[in-house]
């Protein structure tokens, strides 16, 4: 009886080691796992920083690269085509960059739509989406450029005040820069292509190589064939078509694959429902952004118009840093999760509030004294407080880039869609009556107030997403 005792004891206390070390080893491995999803989670969240970086540095090196050029070559094509027709060309500059955005939102479409391929493991759609994407901006790049052709006239003879010895070609310089608006749009979706695909080092090079032709061929035009708007239109036309061509090359991998058809008719109607509403506000904001050059170009004339578009065209180049850091933060935001995109909100919009406060204050300070010895005196003291209002608008616009980008990154592109329509018609009125009432002030008056209202109504929207 006490040997049977015994061996039950020796039972249970071998029962009660095997109890103690399978939970033992349970708790290492749960342990274990922790920490490698813990140690996982910082690597991956790591890298995603370095990435973002890396991108964001990328698209500062593609906005700001090609003001070296602008810096250079500005004040020669300003002295030799005179404040008139340098006006025209800015608006030349304006209507491309406007029209550029005539792709219907596809080329933000495209970076939505193809990280979610990647994301989701379908990469074997991507060329079907881009060339979904592609045969979208081709229609209507096309249809951009047949606005372009038919405004030419009236925008040369009456609307824009220009002078009668300028018109004949300013008509043919805005006839000629329609034709590069095709070239435009299908450029713009190759980029948001690439962007998705994260090849951010190819697009700014493509990007670094325009925007130097921008600033840099009109003066070579000047200084072959004379002052003569529509010789620099065909020049500025030719570097679009080269960047286009550019863009294909480094993409090959995808326009060289065979596409199923009908899968790509499918895919149309996701990139239209995310472009569509893109659009409404790719339409409307850079109406509101360049549009006010064409008001005071019809309220005051085009001979003063460079005393706003150059002070206007230098301060908004500030926009280059939040650009720089929404483009390379869209691709990161979709599909996260909400605690995600909380820190990521915050984080983002304390950063860029802090960082651009003191550019702005900078750029006030020194920009007349800049112009004062890039340009002249008298035009450094007629900009000043144009300069000073604009100052205010671009850190303001600065950080709405923050919830902006959020919206589309949760594909709510309706709502900036919505908010914008909203500010058209009050940014219109404020732009008329100001410029009536002030001149140029004004219309600095006017933007700024616009893009204060537009934080707010942006910052409200972006709430329920980040809360």
């Amino acid at each position: 009886m006490g040997l049977l005792r015994s061996r039950r004891r020796a039972i249970a206390g071998l029962n009660w080691v095997k109890l103690t070390l399978g939970l033992g080893i349970c708790c290492a491995r749960f342990n274990f796992a922790a920490k490698s999803h813990i140690l996982h989670y910082r690597f991956h969240h790591h890298k995603n920083r370095l990435s973002l970086r890396r991108h964001t540095l990328w698209n500062l090196a593609g906005n700001a690269l090609p003001l070296l050029a602008g810096v250079f070559f500005i004040p020669y094509c300003l002295n030799q085509l005179g404040y008139e027709a340098f006006g025209v060309l800015t608006l030349i500059w304006s209507l491309i960059g406007y029209f550029s955005l005539f792709d219907l939102g596809v080329g933000r479409a495209l970076t939505y739509e193809i990280s979610h391929l990647i994301k989701s493991d379908r990469a074997q759609d991507i060329s079907n989406t881009v060339y979904a994407g592609l045969g979208l901006t081709a229609v209507t790049g096309a249809i951009g450029g047949l606005v372009i052709y038919c405004l030419a006239d009236p925008l040369a003879s009456s609307w824009l005040k220009v002078a009668p010895e300028w018109q004949a070609d300013t008509r043919l310089a805005f006839e000629i820069a329609g034709l590069g608006i095709i070239f435009t749009t299908l450029t713009s979706g190759l980029r948001g292509v690439q962007e998705a695909l994260g090849n951010f080092g190819l697009a700014n090079v493509n990007k670094i190589f325009l925007g130097t032709c921008m600033f840099s061929l009109p003066a070579v035009s000047i200084w072959a064939h004379g002052p003569q708007l529509w010789v620099i239109a065909v020049y500025l036309l030719l570097a679009r078509v080269v960047v286009f061509l550019m863009s294909c090359v480094q993409l090959r991998q995808y326009l060289l694959t065979r596409i199923e058809v009908q899968k790509m008719l499918d895919l149309i109607r996701p990139l239209l429902s995310f472009g569509g509403w893109v659009s409404v506000s790719g339409v409307i904001s850079p109406l509101m952004v360049y549009g006010d050059r064409f008001f005071v170009s019809a309220l005051v004339g085009s001979a003063l118009l460079p005393i706003y578009a150059i002070p206007q065209e230098a301060l908004q180049r500030l926009l280059m840093f939040p650009a720089a850091f929404a483009g390379a933060l869209l691709p990161k935001i979709v599909g996260i999760n909400k605690l995600e995109r909380k820190s990521y909100y915050q984080l983002s919009v304390k950063r860029m509030t802090w960082f651009m406060l003191p550019l702005c204050l900078l750029a006030a300070s020194l920009a007349h004294p800049i112009l004062e010895l890039w340009i002249s005196p008298d035009f450094a003291n007629a900009a000043l407080p144009i300069i000073l209002i604009l100052s205010v608008g671009i850190w303001l616009n600065s950080i709405a880039t923050i919830p902006y980008t959020f919206l589309h990154g949760v594909g709510s592109t309706k709502s900036t869609a919505l908010i914008h329509l909203f500010e058209l018609g009050i940014y219109l009125l404020c732009l008329y009556f100001l410029v009536k009432t002030l001149g140029l002030p004004g219309a600095a008056l006017a933007w700024t107030l616009r893009v204060g209202l537009d934080l707010v109504l942006l910052q409200m929207a972006v709430k329920k997403y980040v809360d």
